[in-house]
């Protein structure tokens, strides 16, 4: 067993996993902590490179490397082959492109969940998060953020974490950033391989906050903050990714056995994003929010009801 169990999905961005592991060695006052760190890989990564990612995490007083490469791709899939795979208590996730340029940021972290036994997750924030007045406006008004930084939207969107970089004390949240989140791995259990989740799998994080705030509470401790070194655009493609958005949305509401008006809010941020791309001339991402209305329109689509049973 371990105290702390590591994961990075990750495909084919060696040199961002290369600088997030670096950034995982210097992290300090871990003495105490046995930490293991999972690679669940959706690409190929030389065995040269597994050695220099082991020296990296060797800066550690207890750590150990292990290496998965899977044979399914999807971001979903790997943190849910992960959890029969890991062995520590508490499972901290980061994306491949994440820098922890706080030394103290897991020490911050480990010392959250000391603080309250009913604490299941705790998360971070990455740097820069901020939004206008007249920005936060628009995004209450399309239904992409909430007032509070903690609530998520009425179409069950995050646009709220624009609002955690105002934000001094560490408070309960519906849901984390996927760069840098964590959760006791036992609230985890209800996770599946849900069937919609493939390729970018749009709210991910969401879905994984939704089930393990069944078990305590989630939490964002402001003091654990990181450098997110995002990609301008998904590697995918803007119409897939834009279709995901609503599927992903939609079966959200449905495991949150949400009222209709939720249903109402989310095709109301769709007609928006739709609206907003056809400005843009992102005639692709239109096409992929079009279908998306279509599919939360279309009273035959499959409900995957088995899915949604506690």
């Amino acid at each position: 067993m371990f105290d702390l169990s590591i994961v990075i999905p990750t495909r084919n961005r060696i040199n961002d996993l290369t600088r997030c592991i670096e950034s995982i060695g210097r992290q300090d006052r871990l003495q105490d902590i046995s930490v293991e760190l999972l690679i669940v890989d959706d690409g190929e990564i030389p065995p040269e490179v597994l050695e220099q990612f082991r020296q990296l995490l060797a800066r550690l007083p207890q750590a150990e490397l292990h290496y998965y490469r899977k044979t399914r791709p999807g971001v979903w899939l790997s943190r849910y082959e992960a959890l029969g795979l890991i062995h520590g208590e508490i499972v901290l996730s980061f994306d491949d492109d994440a820098e922890l340029d706080d030394p103290l940021y897991i020490r911050h972290m480990l010392d959250t969940y000391a603080s309250d036994q009913t604490i299941v997750g705790v998360g971070g924030i990455a740097k820069g998060l901020s939004s206008s007045r007249s920005g936060k406006w628009l995004g209450r008004l399309t239904f992409q953020m909430s007032a509070s930084p903690g609530k998520l939207s009425a179409s069950t969107l995050a646009g709220s974490l624009l609002l955690w970089g105002e934000t001094e004390q560490t408070f309960e949240t519906d849901f984390f950033h996927g760069c840098n989140m964590s959760f006791r791995a036992s609230a985890l259990q209800d996770m599946k391989p849900y069937p919609w989740m493939t390729s970018y799998a749009v709210a991910d994080d969401i879905y994984m906050c939704q089930l393990a705030s069944r078990y305590g509470k989630l939490v964002i401790n402001p003091a654990m903050k990181i450098t997110h070194h995002e990609s301008p655009s998904s590697r995918d493609k803007a119409g897939r990714v834009a279709r995901a958005t609503a599927v992903n949305h939609y079966y959200l509401l449905n495991l949150r056995k949400a009222p209709v008006k939720n249903y109402a809010a989310l095709l109301w941020t769709l007609t928006y994003l739709t609206g907003k791309s056809t400005l843009k001339r992102n005639f692709n991402a239109v096409n992929g929010y079009l279908a998306g209305i279509l599919f939360v329109l279309n009273p035959r689509k499959n409900k995957y009801r088995e899915y949604m049973l506690d």
